[in-house]
């Protein structure tokens, strides 16, 4: 199982995915997170380099 933390990446949010299957799974997961909780209508390459490198 994998997971992210926005505070794994200086974020000021307590939102975590946990138990994820997979690493793009997760990665989406965190893309749909961003875009509705911090208005991000896209992921600029080095934040979703961040959360990449950020999902254990």
């Amino acid at each position: 199982m994998v997971g992210f933390k926005c505070a794994d990446i200086g974020m000021k949010c307590g939102f975590a995915i946990n138990g994820g299957s997979s690493k793009e799974e997760v990665l989406q997961e965190a893309q749909v997170h961003a875009r509705v909780a911090h208005g991000m209508a896209t992921i600029p390459p080095d934040v979703a380099a961040k959360v990449s490198s950020a999902i254990h």
